[in-house]
């Protein structure tokens, strides 16, 4: 039974939600959204996909210090990117698990120690964790939908 066109772009569309990183999006002004967050409050938000500069796409909590108060962001990356007042602060460095200072355009005090800014991407949600932890079982995810759609196509 030859594979449609539909069916194909069905399934493709499946493959796109199924893989979209899914974030906590609030800031702790919000109920629910301080240093704990609360899952009954706070739901995940589908991350739009990396925009035409490309790169990995990640949940972020951005810890900053204002004064005597503590505030904290979670968001998605490609949003942080776009949002003038994170833009220029965030790290160039990103990557799963890593925390870092934000970035300040001074050679001699280059980073800015009153925000900190948390990835990960290992599993949706995963910016609701006071510190950051891996899932062992994402790097299978895509080859094994992978293997289901060659599965159908035969």
């Amino acid at each position: 039974m030859p594979l449609q066109l539909t069916d194909a772009v069905t399934f493709l569309a499946l493959i796109q939600t199924a893989v979209a990183l899914q974030c906590y999006r609030c800031v702790s002004s919000q109920p629910g959204c301080g240093k704990e967050l609360s899952i009954r409050l706070e739901r995940w938000h589908t991350c739009p996909p990396p925009d035409q500069y490309g790169g990995e796409n990640f949940c972020v909590k951005v810890i900053e210090q204002v004064g005597s108060d503590v505030v904290i962001t979670r968001e998605c990356l490609m949003i942080l990117r776009h949002s003038t007042r994170h833009r220029e602060k965030l790290p160039t460095v990103q990557r799963q698990n890593y925390c870092q200072p934000g970035r300040n355009n001074d050679p001699k005090n280059p980073y800015d120690f009153s925000k900190t800014f948390c990835f990960c991407n290992d599993k949706d949600g995963c910016n609701n964790a006071p510190k950051q932890m891996t899932a062992i079982f994402t790097p299978f995810v895509i080859p094994a939908l992978v293997m289901c759609y060659k599965v159908l196509l035969y």
